[in-house]
């Protein structure tokens, strides 16, 4: 969740340098909660969602005020969308995503967040799934989150993304570049996890 980037193209998401771990030297890091909130309130791609978490994270590292910060206000806004009546699959995989990677970057919060199976922010990201399964960028996401925890978790969430992904699309080149997968072409990646083009809808 945090070594390999996300391709997300021209889309905006948090100022960042030229590798995966070069923050924005110029960048006031001291509005990273603001700055995130405010991206991925307009924001409806999962995978740009995904590299904005990922940067997120590394600039809070282990600052356990911010990080509980962050959190707890995209918590929030998912409880609040559900006490209305209004689940967000969008709000409820932003609270598991961030949960997961800043424990992944060594980020105590002072609570387990939707721990599932151990994991932190899990149970959040499967409600999510729940809302919308056939959203291949999360079911990506979710298999990152149950690598190393849950291996059958992690393989079913792998054969679902990788039965929506598009050749050539940002989350296809985002799964090649992974070297957490081994780093194949999508074509490799499917047979690896024994997932045919015709199981595509």
């Amino acid at each position: 969740m945090l070594c390999f980037p996300y391709e997300i193209g021209s889309a905006k998401s948090l100022p960042w340098g030229k590798d995966a771990f070069q923050k924005a030297g110029s960048y006031d890091a001291g509005k990273i909660v603001d700055d995130t909130l405010a991206l991925l309130k307009t924001e409806r791609s999962t995978l740009v969602r995904m590299e904005t978490l990922r940067r997120a994270a590394i600039y809070i590292a282990q600052n356990q005020a911010k990080g509980a910060d962050l959190l707890a206000k995209i918590s929030w806004i998912a409880m609040d969308a559900e006490a209305a009546g209004k689940p967000s699959a969008e709000a409820w995989f932003n609270a598991g995503y961030l949960a997961a990677t800043l424990r992944q970057n060594g980020c105590d919060v002072g609570w387990h967040v939707g721990t599932d199976k151990v994991v932190d922010g899990y149970a959040y990201i499967k409600k999510a799934l729940a809302l919308t399964p056939d959203d291949a960028a999360m079911q990506f996401g979710a298999a990152l989150v149950a690598f190393e925890h849950d291996e059958s978790a992690f393989k079913s969430h792998m054969q679902k993304a990788l039965a929506g992904v598009e050749p050539g699309s940002d989350l296809a080149k985002s799964m090649e570049t992974n070297h957490a997968l081994g780093a194949q072409p999508i074509k490799e990646l499917k047979a690896k996890f024994e997932v045919s083009d015709a199981s595509k809808k």
